[in-house]
């Protein structure tokens, strides 16, 4: 069994295509179609599966309740990290990220869905299927694979706010504490994406990825965003800092010290 079309159609717009990891904005399909999301599901489609819920019924276990979208890497990270990413804090990150409103399909997105379903399948059928194959021609009583890879790192592109580690830690500690002012709001939904959304619009990139001569503007766009949110004007007006200036968070940084 799989999940049907309109529930991945479904999926698909209230996710607005993005991983539903607090704070990642990474595409589940790309523009070119290329899918390099994932169909999770919080509770798992097997025994083996994370967070398994043996009274779930096939046609839960494939439901859009049961169901989120992400991308590779945090897929990743909730199925190996199971006591930290349980079913009810999976259910919890799905709301939040679905609670700010979806898209409006169109043809374009459609075949996107389509194309999630076929990697879906791929996944989940195909693998199954090509591990049966190889398991009947394998006669030894014991089979012993051994894989060799390298290690891949990639560095931070010279020139950028990433390459420099106090500058990127400085950006980071602004991006939190805006989200962590803007998620206090009373009557109004949030969600941790818009604001690394903003940056890559105004600044034409990823917040890491700005060009280091670019760091004072940055950090004045989030020290106003900052300001601007109701619990930051309220310590405004009682004279409160609402944050660290850079040199300030430089001493800290240095003495080892987070406020």
């Amino acid at each position: 069994m799989e999940p049907s079309l309109k529930t991945l159609k479904r999926l698909f717009a209230l996710s607005c295509n993005q991983c539903a990891f607090p704070s990642c904005v990474l595409p589940i399909v790309e523009e070119s179609g290329t899918v390099t999301g994932i169909v999770c599901h919080i509770e798992a489609r097997n025994k083996k599966g994370p967070r398994y819920n043996p009274e779930q019924t096939e046609e839960e276990r494939h439901a859009f309740e049961n169901l989120v979208l992400m991308c590779a890497r945090h897929s990743k990270q909730i199925d190996s990290e199971v006591d930290r990413f349980t079913a009810d804090t999976l259910l919890d990150i799905k709301k939040i990220h679905e609670r700010r409103g979806g898209i409006e399909l169109g043809i374009g997105d459609a075949k996107k869905v389509e194309a999630l379903l076929e990697d879906y399948r791929s996944i989940h059928v195909h693998t199954k299927r090509a591990t049966i194959e190889r398991a009947e021609v394998i006669h030894a009583g014991t089979v012993q694979l051994k894989t060799t890879r390298s290690k891949v790192t990639i560095s931070p592109m010279e020139g950028t706010i990433a390459a420099d580690r106090l500058s990127r830690n400085y950006i980071k500690y602004l991006i939190d504490r805006y989200n962590d002012y803007a998620s206090k709001q009373p009557g109004r939904a949030f969600s941790f994406a818009p604001i690394y959304s903003e940056i890559n619009k105004k600044f034409g990139a990823k917040w890491d990825n700005v060009p280091i001569s670019r760091l004072p503007h940055l950090t004045d766009f989030l020290q106003k965003r900052i300001d601007q949110t109701m619990l930051g004007k309220i310590n405004r007006s009682k004279g409160h800092h609402n944050y660290s200036t850079l040199e300030e968070y430089r001493r800290k940084y240095d003495e080892g010290v987070r406020d």
